[in-house]
């Protein structure tokens, strides 16, 4: 009998096709609930489950702990971000967490880069008042030779590096706590080499230098505590008051009332965001909805939603899950190993 395999609501579509054709692994939509996903993993004596971007927090540890035992669960992540899982609660019961790392990459980049471009072209506002029946131009800005920030040089950072210097002609400083020494491991190449192939201009472990400097500032930090809420008043009183501030990466590592306050006041000249602190996004301070305001390009976290990345992270999760079931568990690619 094919052991069941719960897919949350908004992953399972993504993957159905490999899911339906997977041998040996029965996959069966859910809620994304946690509560009713519980309970299907209890109805279903289930001890798998592939997950989004939501947050559990509970029942479904207590759940997987039933239903696994001695023999262990997993939680796979259909994508690379893992903040919604409690690591230390999986230890707890017995759970390993899986993700799928490098197969987003690309997605999260261009997205990157299209959401500058309706920047710095006011697409989003043009459109809207085209769609009103008003015919108004709006005068927008080149970006070749204007000077983008990357605030974490990780893979996604060095993607959008490498396409808004050879597509775009910019110039590139990224800010990043890993050595250089860790940096040049990575790339199997010489700063010199690196440098050359991003148009790397500075590379710092001092965000404020990039801050202070940058036309374009793109944010690629995981969601970890030292980056709660690093972009806050005080770092964004340091940018120019023409700069374009893009976040692809979490909410987490924005505080949104602080920004509010700062495209408000005209204290920068716009923002576009694809993740947030409430997901589904709700304002963190009522008065102060991004929504509200003209200079601000909202999507609904769907930077990693393309057709190519989806196969991708749906191969990656039936990989994991594969390895799992037939005890290959070092294998996986885990993120639960330190919790």
């Amino acid at each position: 009998m094919a052991d069941v395999v719960l897919v949350t609501e908004l992953e399972y579509p993504k993957g159905k096709e490999l899911f339906e054709a997977a041998e040996g692994l029965d996959f069966q939509p859910a809620s994304r609930l946690e509560e009713p996903l519980a309970e299907a993993v209890l109805a279903n004596d289930c001890r798998a489950v592939v997950l989004g971007v939501d947050p559990y927090r509970g029942p479904l540890y207590d759940a997987l702990d039933e239903t696994g035992g001695a023999r262990g669960a997993i939680i796979a992540r259909f994508g690379v971000g893992h903040d919604g899982v409690d690591k230390v609660l999986a230890k707890q019961h017995n759970i390993v967490v899986t993700n799928t790392p490098g197969v987003l990459d690309q997605s999260v980049a261009e997205h990157t880069i299209w959401l500058t471009g309706t920047l710095a072209r006011h697409v989003a506002a043009v459109d809207a008042r085209f769609k009103a029946g008003r015919f108004e131009p709006r005068t927008g800005l080149e970006l070749a030779g204007k000077t983008l920030g990357i605030v974490g040089f990780g893979a996604i950072g060095r993607r959008v590096a490498r396409i808004a210097y050879c597509g775009f002609g910019m110039h590139v400083l990224a800010a990043d706590c890993r050595p250089l020494q860790q940096l040049e491991a990575q790339e199997g190449k010489s700063f010199e080499q690196i440098k050359a192939a991003y148009g790397l201009e500075l590379y710092t472990a001092d965000a404020a230098a990039v801050f202070r400097e940058a036309d374009v500032v793109s944010i690629h930090l995981p969601a970890v505590e030292d980056t709660r809420r690093f972009v806050a008043a005080d770092r964004l009183r340091l940018m120019k008051p023409t700069v374009l501030l893009v976040n692809t990466a979490r909410g987490w590592v924005l505080d949104e009332d602080a920004l509010y306050d700062a495209l408000a006041e005209g204290r920068i000249a716009g923002a576009a965001l694809d993740v947030f602190e409430n997901e589904p996004y709700e304002p963190t301070s009522p008065e102060r909805d991004l929504r509200t305001l003209g200079n601000v390009v909202l999507t609904p976290h769907t930077s990693s939603d393309t057709h190519q990345s989806n196969e991708r992270m749906a191969r990656a999760c039936l990989d994991n899950l594969t390895k799992f079931f037939a005890g290959r568990l070092d294998e996986l690619t885990r993120v639960d190993a330190s919790a």
